[in-house]
This record gives structure tokens, sequence and C-alpha cells, in this order.
């Protein structure tokens, strides 16, 4: 998820350069839809840059994304421009086969062949040890997690 931040934050700093050479070079900085265009550009590129900052992995720790209750494995995904989480997706923890985790990445494999994917703010290393605190000892002899 960095990455893919680190990215679009370049890509729409890039469309910033751009709006500020043609406001400089022509006279479209008159013009109210163009005013607007700045508008959103400057409330696009504030949500890339805060989802660069520690502030918002602090904000949204695994537990926000990844819960359990007795039988059901909830997953949730981050929507929207700021914090906005969108969900729940849900499994059956004990049809859960297997479970791969991959920096800002965690896919989750189902017996009755869904597959669930969610873009984490962890670490590899920070999603295994949540998965090792949230399930049974019994339950992770029958999960494969990688």
């Amino acid at each position: 998820m960095q990455k893919i931040n680190q990215r679009l934050a370049l890509i729409v700093a890039c469309f910033g350069i751009v709006l500020l050479l043609l406001s400089l070079f022509t006279g479209l900085l008159q013009q109210p839809w163009f005013v607007f265009l700045i508008a959103l550009w400057v409330f696009v590129f504030s949500s890339c840059c805060y989802r660069l900052t520690s502030f918002f992995k602090t904000r949204n720790s695994l537990d926000k994304f990844i819960q359990r209750d007795q039988e059901n494995l909830l997953l949730f995904t981050l929507t929207g421009f700021f914090d906005r989480t969108h969900g729940p997706q849900w499994l059956v923890i004990n049809t859960i086969e297997k479970i791969q985790c991959h920096d800002d990445l965690l896919s989750v494999y189902s017996s009755k062949e869904r597959q669930l994917s969610v873009s984490l703010p962890a670490t590899k290393a920070e999603i295994l040890a949540y998965l090792d605190s949230l399930f049974t000892a019994r339950e992770k002899q029958s999960i494969l997690i990688q």
C-alpha cells in the first residue's frame, strides 16, 4: 500500500505541475471551472500526502481491518479519500484453508473456492503477528498461514 500511495502522490503531483504551468502561461486561472479543478487537485493531493504519513498508519491499525466473531473472519477495506472503510467481507473460519500475507496485502482462501484480498497499511511481519493473536491454537493447525 505504501508503494502504491507513493506512486499515486507522484502522479497527482505531476498533474499539479501541469495545472501550475497552465495557470502561468494561459488565462485559464480566470475561468471558474479551472479554479474548481485546482481546488479538486488540492483535495486529492492532500489525501495522497496524508496516506504517506505515519499518522495514517497509526489511525488505521490492523484491528480496524481484520476482525473476528465466534465463527467468522471479517475483512474491511479502505475506501475513499481519507479513512473511510468498506465492508465487511466475511468468511467462516472453519472453511479457511490458507492465508497468504505480503507487505500491504492479505489474501484468504476458502475451501468453498472463495478468495478475499484486502490491502492493509502494514508489513508482512505485522500482519503475521496480528493473525497469530487472532486465531486459536487449533485454528492455526488447520489453516496454512504464509
